[in-house]
């Protein structure tokens, strides 16, 4: 991966809504009342590029079980805006810190993707990309993380590794496209962040 070519490709066109589609469930909301998209919760997430053992990585993290609509998923480090952050860059490096204790000083940013909308939570998401340039020595807060996942760029850019699931979801059944990663399955809207993310760094 050559970071100044991605940081040259983040500045745009990106491909956005079309890359999104790619992973996109059969159904994108499970409640019982669609919420009102004008209304929804800015939030960021990093997705973070480092080394190890000379493959770069992106670090996802395993949400514990609990009473909400994130409960137990995969997810890229990243949570609601607060009023101290200055922008969604901010966001993210907080998040990243508190959640899997990432230096924000350590990180440098390369750009933004493309927003993406969570109807189950109404959160506006604005994805942030970064890298490091050591491997970093996760830390991870045991009440917003059951497990830090490190996955190797090059398992995700394979296509035959994009797989197909079956979710019954508040009695709403639907198919998803997931990437697979080991044993675990990167869906939703996880896999649609990372869907982009993926077609920017193949123009590489």
């Amino acid at each position: 991966m050559q970071i100044e070519k991605l940081k040259q490709l983040l500045k745009g066109p990106l491909p956005g809504e079309t890359a999104h589609e790619l992973m996109a469930p059969s159904v994108r909301f499970t409640g019982s009342r669609m919420p009102d998209p004008a209304l929804a919760r800015p939030s960021s997430v990093l997705i973070l590029f480092y080394p190890r053992n000379g493959r770069w990585h992106l670090p996802f993290i395993q949400r514990p079980v609990y009473d909400g609509v994130h409960s137990g998923q995969i997810s890229f480090p990243g949570g609601k805006c607060e009023e101290e952050d200055s922008d969604f860059c901010s966001t993210a490096l907080r998040e990243s810190h508190e959640e899997i204790g990432v230096d924000p000083g350590d990180v440098q940013i390369l750009g933004a993707l493309t927003p993406l909308y969570i109807p189950n939570s109404n959160f506006q998401v604005y994805p942030q990309v970064g890298w490091m340039d050591y491997e970093p020595d996760f830390a991870p807060d045991p009440t917003e993380v059951d497990e830090i996942i490190e996955v190797p760029l090059e398992l995700l850019l394979k296509r035959e590794n994009v797989k197909q699931l079956n979710r019954n979801i508040n009695g709403t059944t639907l198919t998803a496209p997931y990437f697979e990663a080991g044993n675990r399955a990167i869906w939703g809207a996880t896999a649609m962040i990372l869907s982009e993310m993926l077609e920017v760094l193949r123009k590489i």
